[in-house]
């Protein structure tokens, strides 16, 4: 069975080696990874992963673009991918996404086959918010170890990703949802995670999110670590948006755009220790850094990552930031 990945890259480097042992783990085994522009050896380390054979490393076909939407670029770069029609399920994961299987022993075929009949899964995020940590990669911890708070979802709006039936006669495979003609709206057997078919208005056009009333988290989830630490968001908004809106510049910062994104995703209402490391992905990671290669380079990209948030900090609109979201964050956990 293949089970094939999109996912976009820039900057990641202390983060790659967790999301590629988890995924190998839960038997994600086809991880298509593009990455564009990155300056701190992320492109390195994935084109290492790639000689061993872990992941498939390609550059974004953005950068042949004027165009900074580097997702959506890819987006439409990868449908004309024959590969994906040829796979037996497709996603499309960020490398802050990790998906947790809730049955049988917490892998991908076990879902599959707890949902035999279904030919798309919309998978929920849990969506963690800091949790007061403020550095990177404190005391070189895994995020699934790091980040224990979460939103409480059952009153949230949840954002989505998918697993989808690779040769199912999809539109286009999208980043948040499949695209699917009206004629086959009710050929479909489409499905939340705790495996209830999904309502035909909803499927009808593509999503990003759903009510709370049609989320499930029973059989599978995901993990959405979006803004990690305070020193990690700097760097986050210093990489800039793949997405920018038109007319905006993919790298400058917007103090009013960056705290409405850390209000929005810095949620820590409840505790939630399900998501932490699983058994044995310490020690996954400590088998890909046996590789001296590997190991360099994502030492390296660590450390330029801690070296990066020290010299934010001391630009005056960083800090601003820096002090903006701990103060945000010192109120909400108060309140």
């Amino acid at each position: 069975m293949r089970v094939t990945s999109i996912t976009p890259m820039k900057n990641e480097g202390p983060y790659i080696l967790e999301w590629v042992a988890h995924n190998r783990a839960i038997g994600l085994n086809d991880m298509l990874v593009f990455t564009n522009d990155c300056t701190d050896g992320t492109d390195q380390i994935l084109e290492r992963l790639d000689e061993m054979g872990l992941v498939r490393h390609m550059p974004n076909p953005s950068i042949l673009h004027t165009n900074p939407r580097h997702h959506i670029i890819l987006i439409r770069y990868i449908n004309e991918v024959l590969r994906l029609r040829r796979s037996d399920w497709v996603t499309n994961l960020d490398a802050d996404e990790f998906v947790r299987v809730n049955t049988g022993g917490g892998r991908l075929e076990d879902l599959f086959t707890a949902l035999p009949e279904a030919h798309c899964i919309t998978m929920s995020l849990q969506t963690f918010g800091n949790g007061g940590v403020d550095e990177i990669a404190p005391g070189d911890k895994l995020v699934t170890e790091t980040f224990t708070r979460r939103g409480d979802s059952s009153r949230h709006r949840s954002p989505v990703k998918y697993l989808a039936r690779g040769d199912f006669p999809w539109l286009k495979f999208n980043n948040n949802s499949p695209q699917i003609a009206e004629e086959d709206l009710d050929q479909v057997n489409w499905v939340n995670g705790n495996g209830t078919p999904l309502p035909r208005e909803l499927i009808a056009e593509p999503f990003k999110g759903m009510k709370a009333v049609h989320t499930g988290f029973d059989l599978v989830e995901v993990a959405h670590y979006t803004i990690r630490s305070y020193q990690g968001f700097l760097l986050q908004r210093d990489r800039g948006s793949a997405n920018p809106l038109k007319g905006q510049t993919e790298t400058v910062l917007n103090m009013e755009d960056a705290m409405k994104y850390w209000r929005r995703f810095n949620r820590n209402d409840v505790e939630d220790t399900s998501f932490t490391a699983l058994p044995g992905l310490r020690d996954a990671v400590d088998e890909l850094l046996k590789d001296p290669e590997l190991k360099r380079l994502h030492e390296a990209a660590l450390a330029w990552h801690r070296n990066r948030a020290q010299e934010l900090m001391q630009v005056p609109e960083y800090r601003e930031l820096y002090d903006s979201i701990r103060a945000q964050h010192a109120e909400q956990m108060a309140g």
